[in-house]
């Protein structure tokens, strides 16, 4: 079958060849929009395809993120891959079934009720017919509309979904040589885009004679202030960025005040008021006050491995492989930069070394495609460098969240809170604009404009609402245009949200003198909340001696308030630094389609928002950014990695829900609350580094 052609969409393709394939014999293809990440999505949705076909796993392959065959699925984002595309696939595959077997009822002209499936084949009576999935699938209309008619296989009957099967492509993965990172098409050129020193600097003057005469030099292109280099190999390629760095002429910004903090950026710039929720009585509540502001600093997405993109333009069009959240996103601005069709530019996704969020991939494919330009029908291959990925790419906002609650009786009589940030959007095409740094420095008229954020409730004010059973207002104070390149970042506002709504339910619980996991749950009517809470508790012996110097701290939240429920509990000793020692985590996502893989989602949602809240903070004087190495933005480490153990909670009447950011927001309240009982202080600025405890322990 041809593969549907590419073409913008405002939702997923209703038709069934959209999805799937049975071209080859003996196995089922299923196309998705959605990409693997290390999140294990592609087996999820096999699994889910393979349950409602009757088939075995190793008989569902999977083509995904390709824009030329995947039907459009928006991006791999916001920890929905599974709630969203999960019943799309369900309801795609048990079409499929019923239509494949209404035409071998019509074959062996018997009634399609009157037959079974299995491992591809049907029986009538327990007795097999001659014909299989791919013998009768010819005679199956492809191009015809999914109906939603087609019964799905109730949760009783699933053998497949709720098993935890090996994450396809996981020994690949392990042994390297799968990365894009390590595809090299024949005739691959090297190529690198030159950043400026500091995001608003002007190229002037250009010296580059030398680096154009260097052997194995192909093409220097210069476009504004864009400036990159061809190179035959990757060692002449990095020689020749270090001489031309030195033979640009850069001029500088406005003067920068390098004595600003980001946190004086965040509160000394204009911000936009919006009410996000206003009960009644808030600001006459009674009772003991507790009036708190917690801060997170700007960070980065640390991922391990700098972004890489391949690009190839030739008469045909264009052919693009990137690690991309956002493969068709990438591909219409792509177009939209080179003035191409859409259904001329193809984006493939390559597995990249790990990122949830907007980092440099998106970027590294855009340089290539301005590179390749310069070269036609030859591959050309950007990888930022270490460098580039600290300074260049799109960072999570710096947040300032305040909060005045009051509690009398044992009870939260009121609950006032702001929260400040600017955008945790900026992905490609958001707000109608490119939002690349390869355009925006050509002189193409793409620069960056004004910054919007993502809708109420999501963006800064994603989790700003507690789901605790109290009288709330809360405000949002959007401030749009700090100058910082900003985007999405794993969880976006729910990290520093919940840290803060986790910090202030204790501080609360220790006012009215509660225990604080009876204080929580004295304010929860859902049974679902109350049940990660009570099983996190259990899992860390909560009600037992904790050891000398060391504290136990909880921290809960349903991400988004509308999805996955999560409970975390940190144990942590104090001395002039934080050691995390344990932590336990209690997760309901509904439904688990594979139950190790949540885990395997939570617990790295837990160690990331541990370097986050001891480690992370991006270095900055000013208004520029000045990491160099890993050095100057360190993150956890193997050593530092605490004993994890998560306990998933499933419940297969439930639908499911995604895990991806589910546990960061609970994990860092859980260590904030955890280092307060062990130090006697409490520290509300991330990241609690040795010198935030030392600080606090002088200035107690």
């Amino acid at each position: 079958m041809k593969p549907e052609a590419a073409s913008p969409s405002p939702g997923p393709s209703r038709r069934l060849g959209a999805w799937f394939d049975l071209a080859e014999p003996g196995i089922v293809t299923l196309k998705t929009g959605k990409v693997e990440l290390g999140q294990g999505i592609l087996t999820a949705l096999r699994q889910i395809a393979a349950e409602e076909l009757d088939l075995p796993l190793d008989a569902i392959a999977v083509v995904s993120g390709d824009t030329a065959v995947s039907p459009f699925e928006g991006g791999t984002v916001g920890s929905m891959s599974v709630q969203v595309s999960g019943p799309l696939v369900r309801e795609a595959a048990a079409e499929l079934r019923q239509r494949l077997l209404r035409a071998a009822a019509m074959r062996s002209q018997v009634l399609a009720a009157e037959l079974t499936t299995a491992a591809g084949r049907f029986y009538r009576d327990g007795a097999p017919l001659g014909d299989t999935f791919w013998t009768v699938a010819g005679e199956i209309d492809f191009d015809a509309a999914i109906s939603g008619d087609a019964p799905v296989k109730p949760p009783d009957r699933y053998r497949i979904v709720g098993a935890s099967p090996r994450h396809a492509g996981l020994q690949d993965r392990l042994g390297g040589g799968v990365y894009i990172h390590d595809i090299a098409p024949a005739g691959m050129l090297h190529g690198r885009i030159l950043r400026p020193p500091h995001p608003q600097a002007r190229l002037g003057a250009v010296a580059a004679d030398k680096v154009a005469a260097m052997a194995g030099v192909l093409h220097i292109l210069r476009q504004g202030d864009l400036i990159g280099v061809i190179a035959a190999d990757e060692h002449t390629l990095s020689v020749a960025m270090e001489r031309l760095a030195r033979a640009c002429d850069w001029q500088p910004p406005q003067p920068n005040d390098r004595s600003r903090t980001v946190l004086d950026i965040l509160e000394q710039h204009a911000g936009q008021d919006s009410v996000i929720r206003d009960d009644p009585g808030v600001a006459d509540a009674a009772g003991d006050r507790v009036e708190a502001t917690y801060t997170k600093p700007l960070i980065g997405h640390g991922s391990i491995g700098p972004s890489c993109g391949i690009a190839v333009v030739d008469p045909d069009g264009i052919s693009v492989w990137s690690h991309s959240q956002s493969v068709f996103a990438l591909r219409d601005q792509i177009a939209r930069v080179t003035g191409l069709a859409v259904d001329r530019v193809r984006v493939r996704h390559a597995q990249g070394a790990g990122c949830y969020g907007h980092n440099g991939a998106d970027d590294a494919a855009m340089d290539a495609v301005l590179l390749a330009r310069a070269a036609p029908g030859r591959p050309v291959r950007v990888q930022w460098t270490r460098r580039d990925e600290l300074v260049s790419e799109p960072l999570g906002s710096p947040m300032r969240v305040r909060i005045v609650a009051s509690v009398a009786g044992g009870r939260i009589t009121g609950w006032e809170m702001e929260t400040r940030s600017g955008t945790h959007m900026r992905r490609p095409g958001w707000n109608g604009e490119i939002n690349l740094l390869g355009p925006a420095a050509a002189a193409g008229g793409w620069s960056f404009e004004r910054q919007k954020d993502l809708p109420a409730h999501n963006g800064g004010t994603k989790n700003a609402v507690a789901l605790y059973d109290m009288p709330q207002r809360v405000t949002h104070q959007f401030v749009s245009d700090l100058p910082f390149r900003l985007s999405a970042l794993r969880s976006l506002g729910a990290f520093a949200n919940v840290f803060a709504i986790e910090g202030v339910m204790d501080e609360l619980a220790d006012k009215a003198g509660i225990d604080p996991v009876a204080f929580r749950l004295a304010h929860l009517s859902d049974p679902r909340a109350r049940a990660v809470i009570e099983r996190a508790a259990a899992l860390s012996g909560w009600s037992d001696p904790c050891p000398p110097g060391c504290g136990l701290g909880l921290g809960f939240a349903r991400f988004k308030n509308t999805g996955s429920y999560c409970a975390v509990v940190a144990l942590v000793a104090v001395e002039e630094q934080v050691e995390l020692r344990r932590m336990w985590a209690a997760v309901d996502a509904g439904l688990a389609i594979n139950p190790e893989g949540i885990v395997a989602q939570v617990e790295g949602g837990m160690l990331q928002a541990a370097s986050w809240a001891l480690k992370e903070a991006v270095p900055t004087e000013g208004t520029l950014l000045t990491a160099e190495t890993w050095k100057d933005y360190p993150i956890l480490s193997f050593a530092e990695i605490p004993e994890v153990e998560v306990d998933v909670i499933s419940r297969p009447e439930e639908d499911s829900t995604g895990v991806g950011e589910v546990s960061l927001g609970p994990a860092a309240g859980a260590i904030g609350n955890a280092v307060a009982r062990a130090l006697g202080i409490r520290i509300r600025d991330l990241p609690m580094t040795r010198e935030r405890v030392v600080d606090a322990v002088m200035n107690s």
